[in-house]
């Protein structure tokens, strides 16, 4: 059949009634426009990439990297079949181009989309022309059939492997857009017992304030001025509060109280007490998610994001590129209401730091240090080119983040040297001193094999796990992303130190929005894949004894694994 097929493309018909009649010339006009073109788009499409022509969707980036060599690499197979086989090269150029129109309408501007797609879809056209002109009217429209056939087959293959590598994995919210408003968003972070920040971007230069108060109404608020703007992005540090309090916030623009985009946080307690946190990683760019109203409905204390906010994969030294993802996630309906609910913990990983596998070498590196200290309101952090590492308390909790990515360089270090020597000094200290430590490190530390992972720094890893284990640290938990599954190991596969015997627990939370993967391993508990996944850590602290629950959820707050454990306590922990 398929020998049939490629005859009745390349075969001319004796037939004198053809669909077109254009003179030989013309014909030899057509045929060498097609390679021409063919040519020029080639070359145009290597040399956009180098010079940065192409204008891209927040995130978009992957467009250039992963899809339009593969793209460019099909239709120049198609061109050089075409110097045959006319119709069958350009059924295949008509089919690059097709499948092309997927990823372009999604990741790059509009006028932009327009003129890759039809440059690629030009050669194809001429080269369907060439040919049809040898056809008599009957076999043409059967060729025409099986071109259209090829380009909705093109179309549709671009369609589906987009939706399931870039595209959403769950059912959306049935949060809408709010209202345009001189706030585009706000969230809030670096709570304490008498403190927190809110970080809220306007649409212009007006003169900002916030109003907090108690009462969800805001009567009797107090103003707090902000304590930085920069390119319309201001900052607040409100002090003085009282804690296991909930509070409310509004901005003010130029005296005009803006009421469609309220927040609200609670203060953290003091001493022994009982709390959630909520915790997600690896959500596609732009994801409206209903993960994120499921995260909402279990009313955490705090929401700790363990990198992948978004996948804008940015390779480039471009601060506006790192604005441009940041500003479409923060205002996407079911992140910007969850955001807004409930204050975060967030430090980075590959794809929102930079690119896949991204580290300290990365070319962003700069522009995104920058725009997390403009946008995030995160907890101290050790200098303003330093990794995102931080840590903070909660009653007699002590919580831990690392950044995997900054501050990493492939094959020596995931840390480097001074978050390391941070690192170990916290474990030291906060074991000893709380009555529970939680790390939130981004990505898998169990497995033998994968050079992203802790497996690709073995040496660090066992260093880490020697002072765990020198230290006699029995209340540790890890909660890692990353990989994008919920998974649990009861310490059974975390001990890489020399000394025999059980790790730490460890939960694994991931994928928000994206396709499902398995990192690591093995585990002792559950290993789930999967998107519109996010994981819970519950803590119940009487005083006496602290139990931590770790559970795994979907995005229809359906539980899908939970596990219990009481550790134990050092000697004398704070409280």
């Amino acid at each position: 059949m398929a020998t049939g097929i490629l005859r009745l493309m390349s075969a001319p018909d004796s037939d004198v009634a053809t669909l077109f009649r254009f003179e030989s010339s013309t014909v030899s006009w057509i045929r060498r426009s097609g390679f021409v073109v063919a040519v020029l788009v080639v070359v145009l499409s290597w040399w956009a990439n180098r010079a940065g022509w192409f204008e891209y969707r927040p995130g978009g980036t992957q467009f250039t990297v992963s899809i339009l060599p593969i793209v460019t690499a099909v239709f120049v197979v198609g061109a050089l079949i075409a110097l045959r086989f006319e119709m069958a090269g350009g059924i295949i150029c008509g089919f690059s181009a097709a499948a092309l129109l997927a990823f372009a309408q999604h990741q790059l501007i509009t006028s932009h989309a327009v003129i890759v797609v039809g440059a690629l879809a030009v050669p194809a056209v001429l080269w369907f022309v060439v040919d049809l002109n040898t056809r008599q009217r009957t076999t043409a429209l059967v060729v025409l059939g099986l071109a259209a056939a090829a380009v909705a087959a093109g179309f549709g293959v671009g369609l589906y492997v987009y939706e399931n590598i870039w595209g959403p994995t769950h059912p959306e919210s049935a949060l809408t857009e709010l209202p345009e408003s001189e706030v585009e968003w706000a969230w809030s972070g670096a709570v304490s017992e008498s403190s927190a920040r809110v970080t809220i971007k306007t649409t212009g230069d007006d003169r900002v304030r916030l109003i907090v108060s108690e009462d969800p109404a805001l009567e009797a608020g107090r103003t707090v001025e902000p304590e930085s703007v920069e390119a319309s992005v201001a900052t607040f540090s409100i002090g003085g509060l009282t804690p296991a309090t909930g509070y409310h916030y509004a901005v003010e623009v130029d005296g005009r109280v803006d009421s469609g985009r309220r927040g609200r946080f609670a203060t953290f307690p003091t001493g022994p007490t009982s709390f959630r946190i909520a915790v997600g990683s690896c959500a596609r760019v732009g994801s409206n998610g209903a993960v994120f109203d499921a995260i909402a409905a279990t009313d955490p204390l705090l929401y700790v994001i363990t990198g992948d906010l978004h996948y804008g994969d940015i390779a480039v030294e471009d601060r506006g590129r790192f604005e441009e993802v940041l500003d479409l996630t923060l205002t996407r309906p079911a992140q910007s209401e969850l955001y807004r609910s409930v204050p975060i913990a967030y430090v980075w990983d590959d794809h929102d730091y930079g690119f896949d596998n991204g580290s300290a070498l990365s070319a962003g590196r700069a522009a995104a240090m920058d725009v997390y200290r403009t946008y995030v309101p995160s907890y101290p952090l050790a200098g303003p080119r330093s990794s995102v590492h931080q840590s903070f308390t909660v009653g007699r909790v002590r919580v831990i983040l690392t950044d995997a990515r900054s501050a990493r360089v492939p094959g020596v270090t995931m840390l480097g040297t001074e978050q390391k020597e941070w690192l170990i000094n916290e474990l030291e200290t906060s074991s000893k001193t709380h009555a529970l430590v939680l790390w939130f490190n981004p990505v898998p530390w169990v497995g033998d094999t994968g050079d992203d992972m802790w497996s690709g720094f073995p040496d660090e890893r066992a260093e880490i796990a020697e002072v765990i284990a020198d230290n006699d640290i029995e209340n540790l938990v890890m909660i890692a992303g990353d990989a994008h599954m919920v998974a649990y190991d009861d310490g059974s596969n975390t001990n890489y130190s020399s000394e025999p015997g059980p790790g730490f627990p460890l939960l694994h939370a991931a994928a928000l929005d994206r396709p499902g993967s398995i990192k690591g391993g093995p585990y002792s508990g559950e290993v789930v894949e999967g998107g519109g996944q996010f994981g819970l850590v519950d803590i119940t602290d009487d005083g006496n004894s602290v139990s931590v629950t770790l559970e795994a959820r979907n995005w229809r707050n359906e539980t899908i694994f939970s596990h219990d454990f009481t550790p134990r306590l050092p000697a004398a922990p704070a409280g």
